[in-house]
């Protein structure tokens, strides 16, 4: 059997009947195509959990790092890389959140604003939120989020706009990584069916 089969049959046996205690409902509600495709969506995360959570981390630091280096205000411990999550937060200044999501967004840039506990409200924000995890799916990598910290802070530091250089290097990431390939899928489809 291949390396994928038996990760599947480890799995399987591994949280099968866990699942099953606390599910025996599952089969008079549910759909059984679309409880295969949780199944696939399940074994998938479980087979690249580790690789994919390493890069997200090495990802949010490297991204953190680069906007401290061009000026930007990170919150964090600079000694643990500022964050040790997916997540990577900037102060903008005192009610300047959301002014500055915005003029993200105009550049292809989301970021969420958000109220720390100092301040009275979302409207008096100055934290924006970011996560890598999306972007790190899609194949980038530290060097990528430090160009793309650099385009940040040209748009936060300086009103820069970098709409066409966002959208350029966008173009660069389109196909999903840490997932199974179309092989695999084949593969993990067969190997479904034979369960049922």
């Amino acid at each position: 059997a291949s390396v994928l089969r038996r990760a599947l049959e480890q799995t399987t046996m591994k949280v099968g009947p866990q699942v099953g205690k606390r599910t025996p409902f599952l089969a008079t509600l549910a759909n059984v195509a679309t409880l295969l495709g949780l199944l696939g969506a399940t074994y998938e995360m479980l087979a690249f959990r580790d690789e994919y959570q390493q890069q997200v981390i090495a990802n949010a630091q490297a991204f953190a790092r680069a906007l401290d280096e061009c000026g930007v205000s990170v919150q964090g411990d600079a000694s643990l890389g500022f964050t040790q999550t997916h997540q990577v937060i900037i102060h903008a200044g005192y009610a300047k959140g959301p002014e500055i999501a915005q003029r993200l967004e105009e550049n292809n840039i989301i970021v969420n604003y958000q109220a720390t506990a100092e301040e009275e409200g979302f409207t008096a924000s100055r934290a924006l939120r970011m996560g890598v995890q999306e972007m790190t799916r899609f194949g980038m990598e530290t060097a990528d989020f430090q160009e793309l910290a650099q385009l940040m802070a040209d748009v936060i530091e300086h009103d820069k706009p970098v709409k066409e250089e966002i959208v350029s290097l966008r173009k660069r990431f389109l196909d999903m990584q840490y997932c199974f390939q179309d092989s695999e899928i084949d593969e993990l489809l067969q190997a479904m069916t034979e369960w049922i």
